[in-house]
């Protein structure tokens, strides 16, 4: 009796051991989709910031400082450094954030290259650009997300403050506020140029990563892109000031030859425009070039 007790017993130790072992593999295995599951959340609502820099050491710090103190907290800050030849790493190595994520280029490529490797190392769902010598407004990406879930639109952009020196600038100004409030961003575009900064702009990776920057272009490389890829998806904006700009003196908006250089290249690229368009975009590019 006793012994069958005792085998008894065994048996009912084993069931129950055989049980929490089931138990516990699916509590793992429940654990863990979970996981994937909030990681998906996350990374279906992260804003991957991308700021190219090249021998910005004495002033990339405002522009991280900016991204780090986001009232939008899903956020990852993916640094380009352009081969510096500066002790930019070192600056940006003692700031202690593990949203940050820094990546030096061997070799010198441009803020194109710079921009489409950022766009390609990205996890979040949205990417934003921000230049190593500019800042966001603490409430841009909050504010810029939220209305464009709004209008579920692909892209938002925002006004900028441009500064040089004591002059400031706001672009878009308001003769091309009520332009854009009239539907018509993609024309003036052709017409009068550019007024959408990269730093103003919230894009769904999708979209962005599906054009990419032309790595080609000497100047204009924000344009030449906008120009590509606008007709394809929905934009909104938003009117209000949340970037401010800063022209350093030896940024490459001053590079004049440079300018000039992508005007013609433009001239030579083929685009879906109608005939209008066709002669709005030719005869904007010449003035230009006139200007020599």
């Amino acid at each position: 009796m006793v012994s069958n007790k005792i085998k008894k017993d065994e048996k009912i130790k084993q069931s129950i051991i055989r049980k929490l072992s089931v138990f516990v593999f699916v509590l793992i295995i429940v654990i863990l989709i979970l996981k994937e599951i909030n990681r998906s959340i996350i990374n279906n609502s992260k804003i991957s910031i991308i700021i190219p820099t090249y021998n910005r050491a004495k002033i990339i710090s405002k522009a991280i400082k900016s991204c780090l103190e986001q009232t939008y907290n899903s956020i990852e800050i993916i640094i380009i450094d352009d081969c510096s030849n500066d002790n930019t790493k070192e600056v940006i190595k003692k700031i202690n954030d593990m949203r940050i994520k820094y990546i030096k280029l061997l070799t010198h490529k441009g803020a194109s290259y710079s921009r489409n490797i950022g766009i390609k190392k990205a996890k979040g769902r949205y990417i934003s650009f921000l230049d190593s010598d500019d800042i966001f407004l603490p409430e841009k990406l909050k504010i810029q997300i939220n209305n464009l879930i709004k209008h579920n639109s692909d892209l938002d952009f925002c006004k900028v403050n441009r500064i040089a020196g004591v002059n400031k600038r706001i672009y878009p100004n308001e003769i091309q506020v009520n332009i854009i409030k009239n539907g018509n961003i993609y024309d003036e575009l052709l017409t009068n140029g550019n007024f959408i900064s990269m730093q103003t702009i919230l894009v769904k990776k999708e979209y962005i990563e599906k054009y990419l920057f032309d790595e080609d272009m000497p100047r204009l490389q924000d344009y030449e892109l906008l120009i590509r890829m606008l007709p394809s998806i929905k934009v909104s904006f938003t009117n209000k000031i949340l970037v401010n700009s800063y022209l350093q003196r030896d940024s490459i908006t001053k590079h004049r030859p440079k300018i000039l250089n992508a005007a013609r290249l433009l001239l030579k690229k083929k685009y879906s425009l109608n005939i209008e368009q066709k002669r709005n975009f030719r005869k904007f590019l010449n003035n230009i070039l006139r200007k020599k």
